[in-house]
């Protein structure tokens, strides 16, 4: 009898296990829960980039409201810098329940650019965490670069500018006519492809101009070596 009571409880444990989720399953869901019906979209100029430590997302500040972003290796591997004085349009949700002093991001427009990046699904899941169906995009738009600015240069590494922020790192090559500042690309795709930059360093540059945001977009790498690295298509879309 003792043995038939002890094989009912064990039946009843199994099943709870295999069909009820986990605590953790539980909190994560909670945790990744959005309000989605009270869908809002905030137009306007950044006027506060707050970066998040340790296991915080960075937010940034659209008239008065706080939005929670992404990961910055997410923005920045899709080409999608976010600065202070930058016009943009967000579409954002509050958290469920509605307890926190923050939106969350579901997609932002870079409105100079026209570029827009989604960063959740329709059920308000992050897109960079990897599950099924929520690999990040390969592209947010087309480029602005005029084809008519494309130029090859050559000249010595001045100076490498890491990144902050949201932003990707920069680098300063002394030409014969002078300092030509040139926007990289990600650390992440520089260091995967072992192409090192530092100052004093030959380096042949294909660049062009970025017609949405005035910079100089560097294309093509080329170092003393021979090596090349390829960073941006010739309309100026990420190639990595």
């Amino acid at each position: 009898m003792k043995r038939a009571f002890f094989a009912i409880l064990l039946t009843a444990a199994v099943a709870l296990a295999q069909g009820g989720p986990s605590s953790g399953q539980t909190h994560r869901q909670t945790q990744a829960a959005l309000n989605m019906a009270a869908v809002e979209t905030i137009s306007g100029t950044i006027t506060g980039v707050q970066i998040g430590y340790a296991m915080q997302y960075p937010s940034i500040v659209v008239n008065q409201k706080t939005i929670k972003v992404a990961p910055v290796w997410f923005l920045l591997e899709n080409d999608l810098e976010l600065k202070e004085g930058m016009a943009v349009k967000v579409t954002a949700a509050p958290g469920n329940p509605p307890n926190e002093a923050y939106l969350h991001a579901i997609e932002i427009t870079a409105v100079a650019a026209g570029k827009t990046l989604r960063l959740r699904d329709a059920a308000g899941v992050p897109l960079w965490t990897g599950g099924a169906g929520n690999a990040a995009p390969a592209s947010i738009g087309t480029g602005c670069v005029d084809p008519a600015s494309i130029r090859t240069v050559q000249g010595m590494i001045e100076a490498v500018n890491a990144a902050y922020g949201m932003q990707q790192p920069s680098m300063s090559l002394k030409t014969d006519a002078g300092i030509l500042t040139l926007k990289l690309g990600p650390e992440k795709v520089l260091l995967a492809s072992d192409f090192e930059l530092k100052a004093g360093a030959a380096l042949t540059v294909k660049y062009g101009v970025a017609t949405c945001s005035e910079e100089n977009l560097a294309l093509v790498l080329t170092n003393a070596a021979g090596k090349s690295l390829k960073l941006r298509n010739d309309d100026g879309t990420p190639a990595w």
